[in-house]
């Protein structure tokens, strides 16, 4: 079409692969006039160097839109948002997208928003350097069993109270607030540190995630 021509011109994308990307996203239900203006921002996503693989970009575009209710007039917005958080920390665009289709649906489930989801996996990718799978799957798996009855009565056991006082999950932030709390206060050979991590995640590697989070809030201004 004229559009797509138009864009590959303009911004050096094959026309071919715009095509591809404009296929994805017309699957996903959206109407001609949306699908015109969210291309032309994916179009201009290509343009920075931390965004390496538009088709991947367009599925992590069309999780935030999804998930997280992004609407495609600010979707150019938002892509420039994540390409200026790659340039000023050690993490990669790409990262970033992987942990918003692995992670965000799990965390706006749990309370939380895109930029706070962003933040915290930020933080984690550039002072750990797990990989972002590793990050994104136990982030998924954390904000998922934290809100279980049983993981909550047992954290209540623990001192650890992630509702307020009308029953509702306190969000993933201040949750991971409490529980950098509750770890500040155990030794390391404490049993309920023990039992706190293995309620929370069964990957043995996670234990550094965990201590990482002791100090999060000093690390990264995204977070403050």
């Amino acid at each position: 079409t004229k559009e797509i021509t138009r864009l590959s011109t303009t911004f050096g994308v094959a026309s071919s692969e715009l095509l591809n990307i404009s296929r994805i996203l017309a699957q996903t239900g959206m109407s001609a006039r949306d699908t015109r203006v969210a291309l032309e921002a994916l179009a201009k996503s290509s343009l920075a160097p931390t965004f390496k693989d538009l088709e991947n970009t367009a599925e992590g575009a069309i999780a935030a839109m999804a998930v997280f209710g992004v609407s495609v007039d600010k979707l150019e917005q938002k892509l420039g948002s994540i390409n200026a958080v790659a340039g000023k920390f050690a993490v990669e665009s790409e990262d970033i997208i992987f942990a918003l289709r692995r992670t965000g649906a799990a965390f706006k489930a749990a309370g939380g928003n895109m930029e706070e989801l962003i933040g915290l996996f930020t933080s984690v990718r550039a002072t750990t350097r797990e990989s972002a799978e590793t990050i994104a799957t136990g982030l998924r798996t954390i904000f998922t069993r934290i809100r279980r009855p049983r993981t909550v009565q047992f954290l209540k056991q623990l001192g650890i109270e992630l509702q307020n006082a009308k029953g509702q999950f306190v969000g993933p932030l201040e949750a991971i607030n409490r529980l950098n709390q509750a770890l500040g206060s155990l030794a390391t050979t404490d049993p309920k540190l023990v039992r706190l991590l293995k309620s929370l995640v069964v990957i043995v590697r996670f234990l550094r995630l965990f201590h990482f989070l002791k100090s999060l809030p000093k690390r990264n201004p995204l977070l403050l």
